[in-house]
């Protein structure tokens, strides 16, 4: 197939779910819970092309949580939707970030949880992602279950390249705030020890002071 021709089928592609969107929005009352998407924009029009169908799924599922965000209300059931979305096209970076986002304003914490599972499947090596999955669930949670998993998640991200130097004071964080004052000592000694960051190794000394615990662990005679 032509270049031209392939670039026309695409933009036929994505004017057609656009469209089908837009008219199923139009006749529907606003309604916080978003439900799964309507069938007839996935019937016929996702073969070879569904990244396309993805991104117009996803430009409405934007569009819907920022509707709701501006009732201050919010999105309910989206996890339906959002699945559907990275089943078309798992590496779409985007929907994990801001649908996590919306599953967490709405308190729906198992369903983000569940949700971030599916972009560490996809890059089980990107540290950031497996830091901004533990943050959402430290941001969004209010249970110490919650803060250990979160805590998880920052180890996870320590031990991958390219960490960043707040990970392992995120999982010291996490094991202080669920008061594990033991494992959150460990973590900030061996933080004020080994990391490579001036500024990781300050807050590990200051929290350190703070608590009055000597920045090494006493030997064993």
């Amino acid at each position: 197939m032509t270049g031209w021709r392939s670039g026309l089928l695409v933009g036929v592609a994505w004017a057609l779910a656009l469209g089908c969107l837009r008219w199923h929005d139009a006749r529907a009352t606003f309604d916080a819970r978003l439900g799964p998407p309507p069938t007839v924009v996935l019937r016929g029009l996702v073969t070879g092309f569904d990244n396309v169908v993805a991104d117009a799924l996803y430009l409405q599922f934007v569009q819907h949580f920022g509707r709701c965000l501006a009732r201050r209300t919010a999105l309910r059931d989206g996890l339906p939707w959002l699945l559907q979305i990275t089943a078309l096209d798992p590496r779409f970076e985007g929907a994990y970030v801001v649908g996590s986002m919306a599953l967490g304003n709405a308190g729906e914490i198992e369903a983000l949880e569940q949700f971030w599972q599916g972009a560490l499947r996809q890059w089980p090596s990107r540290s950031e992602l497996a830091y901004d999955a533990g943050m959402h669930l430290f941001l969004f949670g209010d249970r110490p279950d919650q803060y250990l998993r979160a805590a998880a998640l920052f180890h996870r991200a320590a031990e991958l390249p390219g960490a960043r130097p707040e990970c392992r004071a995120m999982e010291a964080r996490m094991y202080q705030v669920t008061g594990r004052r033991e494992l959150a000592i460990a973590i900030w000694r061996a933080t004020l020890q080994t990391s490579a960051s001036k500024e990781a190794r300050a807050v590990a000394a200051r929290t350190l002071r703070a608590w009055g615990v000597p920045p090494e662990a006493p030997r064993s005679r």
